[in-house]
C-alpha cells in the first residue's frame, strides 16, 4: 500500500461508548466485532452495490470505462417538481437549501437509479445525500437499498473542511455545523489559492481532533448506508494558513498545489482506513482541476501520500478543448483517474446541448490516458426528453467502445 505509513489501526479489541447526542441512546460497540463486520460485509456488499464491471483495473487502456453521473439534490429535475431547483454552481460559504417536497428526494433518484439501471450507468455521486428536508438517515437507506437492488452504486459526496461533513444539512452529529457548535475552538479560517477570498468557518486539516471526527463519520457512513464508495472534495481549493497546516504541508515533503496537500493532510488516515474497512469501495479525492492546473504534472508525487486504490478526481471541461489535448497529457502518471465533465447542466448553462460529438471525440481520448471513470451531471430528466436520454446513452456506449463511430450511435 503506498503512502499508508500515516495509518495507525484503533487497538484490537475493546469498547468505547457513543454518548446519546441530538436524540440518539447510547450504545455499546465493541470494536473488534463492529471492525470483523464491516471488513467481512464488505465483500458481498461490494458484488451487490456495486455494478460488476465497477471495479476495473487501473491504466488498463483496454478496459471499459465506467460511467458515474454526478448530482446535487437541489438541482434534480426527475421528480414531480422539476421547476423547484437552484440553477446556481455550490459554493461551500453560502447556503444550498432544498426547495422540494420531502418525498421528492426518493421520487426523483428513484427514477434516475432504475434509469441508470436500464442504459447501463455503474454509480451515482449523490451531494446532498443526508438532509433533515428530505428524510435524513431513513431516506438514504431506502435510497441505497433500492440502488443495490438496481445494480448501480450510491456514493455519498462529503465535503471535509466545509460542504456539510457527512450530513449536509440537519442537526446531527456528523454534521460540519453542528460538529461547530460543540467545538467552537475547533473553527478556523482558510483562503482560496490566490489569497484573495476567505472562507470561515471551516476546519483545520492538520487538527488530529478533526481527522478523528472524519474517521469516525467514515465508519458511521459505511455501517449505515448500502453505499459503494464515497467522494471526497475539501472545497473550492481551500488553503489553510494555520503554523501546524503550514509546518503539515511542508512535512510531506511534496512540491504539488498547496490544496492538493490540504487535502492530503486530511485523508492521510482516511483513506487507508475506507479500503480497509470496505477494499472494493470507490473513494474518490477530488482535485477539481484538469492536469493543466497540476503544479508538479507529470510527475504528480501526491498520489505516492495516499493509498494505490485511492481514486483522484480531474475535472476535464477546460482540459480536454484543445484538438491535441491527448497529446499534451500523455505523459500522465498512471494512477486510478475518475474524469469529471462539467456538461448537460443548468448551473453551467449546458442543459440544451447535445454532447453527442463532444463525447465522440473525447472519451477515447480518456481510453488513452487511463481513466477509469468518467461521467457528466445526471440532475436532469430523461423522461419524455431525447436530448437527455441521447446525452447519458453516448456516455455509456463511448466508454465501453471507444471505437464506436457516431454514425453507429442510435
Amino acid at each position: 500500500m503506498s503512502g499508508g505509513g500515516h495509518y495507525r489501526p484503533p487497538p484490537a479489541c475493546g469498547t468505547i461508548v457513543v454518548e446519546p447526542a441530538h436524540g440518539y441512546g447510547a450504545t455499546m460497540i465493541d470494536l473488534t466485532t463492529r471492525r470483523q463486520f464491516l471488513i467481512q460485509s464488505s465483500a458481498s456488499l461490494a458484488s451487490a452495490v456495486l455494478a460488476p464491471n465497477l471495479l476495473a483495473q487501473a491504466g488498463d487502456s483496454e478496459s471499459p470505462i465506467e460511467t458515474l453521473l454526478w448530482c446535487w439534490d437541489s438541482r434534480m429535475t426527475w421528480d414531480d417538481e422539476p421547476e423547484k431547483i437552484s440553477t446556481k454552481m455550490a459554493t461551500s460559504d453560502q447556503p444550498f437549501p432544498y426547495l422540494k417536497r420531502s418525498e421528492s428526494f426518493q421520487v426523483g433518484f428513484r427514477r434516475l437509479v432504475d434509469y441508470c439501471s436500464k442504459i447501463g450507468v455503474e454509480g451515482i455521486i449523490v451531494w446532498g445525500f443526508l438532509r433533515d428536508g428530505h428524510g435524513g438517515v431513513e431516506a438514504a437507506k431506502d435510497l441505497c437499498k433500492h440502488a443495490r437492488d438496481k445494480g448501480v452504486a450510491i456514493l455519498p459526496g462529503v465535503g471535509l473542511c466545509s460542504y456539510g461533513g457527512y450530513y449536509f444539512e440537519g442537526d446531527h452529529p456528523y454534521n460540519l455545523q453542528t460538529y461547530l457548535k460543540q467545538h467552537p475552538e475547533r473553527r478556523s479560517r482558510a483562503l482560496n489559492e490566490g489569497g484573495d477570498r476567505e472562507f470561515f468557518p471551516v476546519l483545520d486539516p492538520s487538527l488530529e481532533a478533526n481527522r478523528k471526527w472524519w474517521l469516525e463519520g467514515l465508519e458511521w457512513m459505511l455501517d449505515t448506508f448500502e453505499v459503494g464508495g464515497i467522494d471526497y472534495e475539501m472545497g473550492d481549493f481551500l488553503v489553510n494558513p494555520s503554523p501546524s497546516a503550514v509546518q503539515g504541508r511542508k512535512d510531506l515533503g511534496l512540491s504539488s498545489d498547496e490544496n492538493i496537500l490540504d487535502s492530503i493532510l486530511a485523508t492521510q488516515d482516511l483513506f487507508p482506513r475506507a479500503i480497509e474497512i470496505m477494499p472494493e469501495g470507490v473513494f474518490i479525492n477530488s482535485t477539481y482541476r484538469g492536469f493543466h492546473q497540476i503544479g508538479d504534472f507529470p510527475a504528480m508525487d501526491y498520489v505516492e501520500a495516499l493509498p494505490e486504490k485511492t481514486v483522484w478526481q480531474y475535472t476535464l471541461r477546460h482540459m480536454v478543448r484543445d484538438k491535441d489535448w491527448v497529446d499534451r497529457f500523455a505523459g500522465v502518471r498512471p494512477h486510478r483517474m475518475y474524469g469529471y465533465l462539467h456538461w448537460f447542466n443548468s448551473s453551467t448553462g449546458t442543459q440544451d446541448q447535445d454532447f453527442v460529438e463532444e463525447i465522440a471525440r473525447v472519451y477515447p481520448g480518456l481510453h488513452q490516458l487511463g481513466f477509469e471513470y468518467v461521467g457528466t451531471y445526471g440532475e436532469i430528466s430523461a423522461i419524455d426528453n431525447p436530448l437527455a436520454d441521447r446525452n447519458y446513452r453516448a456516455q455509456v456506449a463511448w466508454a465501453k467502445n471507444p471505437s464506436l463511430s457516431q454514425k453507429d450511435f442510435r
